[in-house]
């Protein structure tokens, strides 16, 4: 690896080359802010929403490259913004090999198994390592509305969207989550988030989406969003283990509460981030 001096005399290039990339492509639907610099990978985004997506790639970066047996995570080489403005990581660019959807399944499954056995730092309540909302297709844009201070406020917050479900949907059940164990989850099973490098090793490529949650939320992401997380659960867990877990009352109110949320004008329900009312209101 090069040394901290070198890439900051790369600084001016980076954020030229960032520049143009975005100008170029811009207006394209499916516009992305990353390249390849040399012979490294570089992202940029807005600073403060962009902090706690380099600080937990950086945290996972180390776990794995310590762990013979974990996947391959981009190695971060160096960070740095434009006075809180726009923020550039220029990270390890990995070879990756194409292969079929489900044997790049197999590989995300044993990504994904990888991150269940990372527990939270003491420093992480919800959410990415480093500052910023936890993140789940759950929420209204993905991004949780508060910074909760613990699982028994998001669960509280979850309870006022059933109560308000309830008018249409009776028989729908209390979440319960305050007692379950903080997973670590990638909330985008995209395809385009995993990947395999030349050696045949899965690969974790976007921790945007990456926080650690109640298991149910994670169990959300395996059963209840896409057809790959699908795939991905279906090299984790027996068939029947699969049925009892798809069937928790927790999911089934967790998707009614996707669709509410999405809908909502004020998705805080008037709540602070410990999940009690706010009076006065």
């Amino acid at each position: 690896m090069s040394s901290s001096v070198d890439f900051v005399a790369l600084e001016p290039a980076i954020i030229s080359a960032c520049a143009k990339h975005e100008q170029e492509n811009g207006h394209k639907r499916d516009y992305r802010r990353c390249l390849q610099f040399g012979s490294y990978f570089v992202k940029f985004d807005a600073y403060w929403s962009f902090l706690p997506e380099v600080t937990t790639l950086k945290y996972l970066a180390d776990l794995a490259k310590n762990d013979a047996s974990g996947p391959r995570v981009p190695q971060v080489h160096h960070f740095f913004h434009q006075n809180g403005r726009m923020a550039y990581v220029v990270m390890e660019l990995i070879q990756l090999v194409e292969v079929p959807i489900a044997d790049l399944a197999v590989k995300a499954a044993q990504a994904v198994l990888w991150m269940r056995g990372v527990p939270a730092p003491s420093d992480v309540v919800l959410g990415p390592k480093g500052p910023g909302p936890a993140r789940h297709v759950v929420f209204k844009n993905r991004v949780a509305p508060l910074d909760f201070v613990s699982v028994k406020a998001l669960e509280r917050y979850f309870n006022k969207a059933v109560g308000k479900l309830r008018l249409r949907f009776k028989n729908l059940a209390d979440v319960s989550i305050a007692n379950e164990p903080l997973v670590l989850t990638q909330s985008d099973m995209d395809p385009s988030n995993f990947g395999v490098d030349v050696a045949g090793k899965s690969v974790i490529l976007d921790p945007g989406e990456i926080g650690w949650l109640p298991e149910s939320l994670a169990l959300y992401t395996l059963f209840r969003t896409t057809d790959f997380a699908s795939n991905v659960a279906a090299c984790l867990y027996a068939p029947e283990d699969a049925a009892r877990l798809g069937a928790h009352p927790n999911l089934a109110s967790m998707a009614g509460m996707r669709v509410m949320l999405a809908q909502a004008a004020g998705p805080t329900f008037n709540l602070d981030n410990n999940g009690q009312e706010i009076s006065g209101k």
